[in-house]
C-alpha cells in the first residue's frame, strides 16, 4: 500500500458567481479540490463539515464581511488553515487591515488564476515544510512534525496510516470526513481489497485507548468518522 501526498483542497468564499466559477474550473483542472461558500454563514458550515489547507476569502461579502468574519473565526478558534483575502481595495490601509485580521497573503482583483494558484501552492507548501501549527481538538494536541498525540503527560507516536487518520480527524473537528475522503488521502481513492480503512481505524482506537483511555474515533454510521475523546461508538 503506497501513501500520497494530501491534495490541496480550497475553500473559496466568493459571492461574485461569476469569478467563483472560473477560479474554481481553472484549479480544479490543476488539481485542487475546490469547495464554496457565498457569504459567512456558509462558510462557517463548510469549515464545519470538513477540513481545508487554505481559505481564499473575498473581504466585501453581503452580510457579514471577510475581515469581520476572519476575526471571529481566527479569535473563537474555528479557522486553523492559512487564509489568503481577495479585495478590489489594494491601499495599503485595507492590506494592513487583512494582515490584522489574520491572513497570510492578499491578492487585488482583477487578478490571473495562475498566481493564485501559484500562491496557493506556495502558502501550503510551507506550512507542511514548516510542519504547520499543531492541531487541537478536545484537550488533545497533535504535534505536525514530530506526529506525536499528546494529552497532559501521555504521548502516542503515530506512524503512517494512523498520522493521516488522526490529522484529517482533528482538523474536520467537530465536524466528521466521510469514508471516501480518507480513502482519497491514503490511496488515491483506491484502496486495496477488503476493509483497510476499518482495519487501520481499529488500530488507531486500540493505541488510543491503551494510551489515554478513551478510543478518540466515533463513527458516523454510514458516513465516516469524527473525532470524539469520549467513549466509543459501534464499529463501521
Amino acid at each position: 500500500m503506497t501513501l500520497r501526498a494530501p491534495t490541496l483542497r480550497l475553500l473559496l468564499v466568493e459571492d461574485d458567481v461569476d469569478i467563483a466559477a472560473g477560479l474554481g474550473d481553472y484549479l480544479d483542472s490543476h488539481g485542487v479540490e475546490v469547495d464554496f461558500a457565498c457569504n459567512a454563514p456558509q462558510a462557517r458550515l463548510r469549515l464545519q463539515a470538513q477540513a481545508f489547507d487554505l481559505v481564499v476569502l473575498d473581504v466585501n461579502l453581503p452580510g457579514q464581511d471577510g475581515l469581520a468574519l476572519c476575526r471571529e473565526l481566527k479569535r473563537g478558534g474555528g479557522l486553523r488553515p492559512p487564509v489568503l483575502f481577495l479585495t478590489a481595495r489594494g491601499a495599503l490601509d485595507d492590506k494592513l487591515a487583512a494582515f490584522e485580521a489574520g491572513a497570510v497573503d492578499y491578492m487585488v482583483k482583477p487578478f490571473a488564476p495562475a498566481e493564485l494558484l501559484a500562491r496557493a501552492r506556495a502558502i501550503t507548501t510551507h506550512a507542511a515544510q514548516g510542519g504547520g501549527l499543531p492541531l487541537r481538538a478536545g484537550g488533545y494536541v497533535l504535534d505536525l512534525q514530530r506526529h506525536l498525540l499528546q494529552r497532559g503527560g501521555h504521548s502516542l507516536p503515530l506512524h503512517a496510516a494512523g498520522f493521516v487518520l488522526m490529522r484529517e480527524l482533528m482538523r474536520a473537528s467537530p465536524g466528521f470526513v466521510s469514508r471516501q475522503a480518507l480513502c482519497e488521502q491514503l490511496w488515491q481513492g483506491e484502496p486495496p481489497d477488503s476493509d483497510p480503512l476499518r482495519m487501520h481505524v481499529y488500530q488507531l482506537r486500540q493505541h488510543c485507548l491503551r494510551v489515554f483511555g478513551v478510543p478518540l474515533i466515533a463513527t458516523v454510521r454510514g458516513v465516516g468518522y469524527r473525532f470524539s475523546g469520549e467513549g466509543a461508538d459501534a464499529p463501521a
